[in-house]
């Protein structure tokens, strides 16, 4: 910063003529400021698009948001209905101690002008995983509930919170997922487990399209 403020004063001062050209003392910070905020990198909408390049074309932090807004915006929570909550800034399953079931959500579909216009796809999540690694996983698949051609990734087990992060060419999607973008999540869960396990908890999802 020291460094910018004194080259753009010697640009500053050495191009003025007259004492009365020249900027006063005060104007100077802010032209440093103004050329070095242009070299900043932009802020990310949010967390789970933070360090990611691309274009954002969904980007949700659950700490902000609502089953009921994103629902209105094209994302699908009912399957089955009732089945996930907001609490405590994280999208999680409802009650996950007594969870023995499946339970899915998609997010919102690309547009069709969107899905043309980039040659990739970034799915982005913050996220923990803390289930039972012998009864319970979580899936991410291409649109539908297909893990033997649509699956993503899996994760089982107790995991940090972390951002998990894959790209995927739009020539390398599977041929049933063609013409849109549209991630599933699902977790499954084979028995109760009580207190010993709190779940897949998401705090962020973004997904950027890639020229």
């Amino acid at each position: 910063m020291r460094c910018c403020y004194l080259f753009l004063s010697i640009a500053v001062l050495g191009a003025c003529r007259t004492y009365a050209e020249c900027p006063g003392e005060n104007d100077l910070p802010d032209l440093a400021r103004d050329m070095t905020a242009d070299l900043l990198p932009p802020i990310p909408k949010c967390a789970a698009a933070k360090g990611l390049s691309g274009d954002p074309l969904t980007c949700v932090d659950f700490s902000t948001a609502t089953i009921a807004a994103l629902t209105n915006d094209g994302w699908n929570f009912n399957n089955p209905p009732d089945c996930w909550e907001i609490a405590n800034s994280r999208l999680q399953i409802k009650n996950f101690g007594g969870f023995a079931s499946s339970c899915g959500f998609t997010t919102k579909a690309l547009s069709p002008a969107d899905y043309q216009k980039y040659a990739s796809f970034t799915l982005s999540i913050v996220h923990r995983v803390h289930v039972d690694g012998q009864q319970q996983r979580a899936q991410i698949m291409l649109g539908g509930d297909d893990q033997d051609n649509r699956l993503l990734t899996w994760m089982t087990g107790k995991q940090p919170r972390s951002q998990w992060t894959q790209t995927v060419l739009k020539s390398d999607l599977p041929s049933m997922a063609l013409g849109s973008f549209q991630p599933l999540f699902k977790i499954t869960s084979g028995a109760m487990t009580g207190t010993l396990y709190q779940g897949w908890q998401i705090e962020s999802i973004a997904i950027l399209g890639n020229p």
